[in-house]
């Protein structure tokens, strides 16, 4: 019989990088996630390491073989899995105390309150291709006001920004005459593209005919590890975030730099 280890002892070597008050801090969070995919999943694996004491996943889909090249959860054993279901799993085996609720039909209408309430901090891992429900989710989140975190990957560009619920600004940034349009979204968290991006490669992205766009496992941890530092700093210590939207907070993972684009201004800003 395998006897696990306390709370304590998991989180020790946390403290030094943050205080013990911190850390109790961490332990009270609750945070909902949004998309358990290359960039919701190794967000609540790392915040299941951090010590964080509740976390609710919402998915609808399940793992395909594709996925296993960059997204926790996903083994050759997990394919036909739901992801929420997966990373669950693999969650309390990191931290037994951490309470995990699963949504397997993902962020709906009928799901929306029981997964934001009394959430502390809320993270959008969907994609340029739910946009409608994206918007749903942080619309029901601006009107309790919390804090929303996203970010995306693709190649070697990884972009993130944090959404303040007294300055609501997804619509202006996902939407054209009022409708959501994936070319509107593309252009707002990528004021640089990935090197391999071409006009034909986004063409077909945005009309549909390409399911996916090119990953890796790079990516999808570090905007992973870029949200969970940025949920420390405002969350836990109280600090201004890197970036606030429609601003977003750029990383060249081949390069190696970082870039705050301002949106109002059209150009980038001093870190």
């Amino acid at each position: 019989m395998i006897v696990a280890p306390s709370y304590e002892e998991i989180t020790q070597r946390n403290i030094g990088v943050v205080t013990e008050d911190e850390q109790a801090g961490i332990r009270a969070l609750r945070v909902a996630v949004a998309g358990c995919g290359a960039l919701g999943a190794p967000t609540a694996h790392f915040l299941a390491r951090l010590g964080v004491g509740e976390l609710r996943l919402a998915d609808p889909e399940e793992f395909e073989p594709s996925n296993i090249n960059r997204q926790f959860g996903a083994y050759v054993d997990t394919v036909g899995v739901n992801k929420a279901e997966a990373v669950a799993r693999e969650l309390v085996r990191i931290n037994p105390e951490v309470e995990v609720r699963t949504f397997v039909d993902g962020v709906t209408e009928e799901c929306l309150g029981a997964f934001l309430d009394g959430a502390d901090v809320v993270v959008d891992g969907l994609d340029f291709f739910s946009l409608e429900i994206e918007l749903r989710l942080h619309e029901e989140a601006c009107r309790r006001g919390q804090w929303v975190y996203a970010g995306q990957g693709v190649v070697e560009i990884s972009t993130m920004t944090c959404f303040d619920p007294a300055r609501p600004a997804l619509a202006d940034m996902v939407c054209e005459q009022g409708s959501p349009s994936v070319a509107k979204a593309v252009a707002s968290f990528f004021p640089v593209l990935p090197r391999t991006a071409t006009p034909e490669l986004l063409e077909r992205a945005i009309s549909g005919e390409l399911p996916s766009v090119p990953s890796d496992v790079s990516g999808a941890a570090f905007g992973g590890a870029f949200l969970v530092e940025d949920i420390l700093r405002t969350a836990i210590r109280h600090w201004p975030p890197h970036a606030v939207a429609p601003d977003v907070y750029v990383f060249n993972q081949e390069e190696l730099w970082v870039r705050r684009w301002d949106a109002g201004r059209r150009d980038w800003t001093a870190l």
